[in-house]
């Protein structure tokens, strides 16, 4: 269960690992300085791997799972 106190990810108490230097790189030799973001896309592309895609309900259910485990941001998909 998602609370307050374990909502929030503290990425600073990992160490990052040692950087191997090598030349002609350019994003290899960048490093991550804070948390990534999250954005689920199971309204979009999840739905639209399933054999039998999620009904309205299903996805009303699945959206309010997502906002309660504390995502902001939600891709949904609309049929064309």
């Amino acid at each position: 269960m998602i609370t307050p106190n374990n909502a929030r990810f503290d990425h600073r108490k990992y160490r990052p690992f040692p950087a191997i230097k090598k030349t002609d790189r350019r994003w290899p030799d960048q490093s991550l300085t804070a948390a990534p973001h999250w954005c689920s896309v199971d309204l979009r592309d999840g739905n639209q791997a399933l054999i039998e895609p999620m009904s309205v309900a299903q996805k009303q259910r699945m959206w309010g799972l997502l906002v309660k485990m504390g995502f902001k941001e939600i891709e949904v998909g609309f049929p064309a």
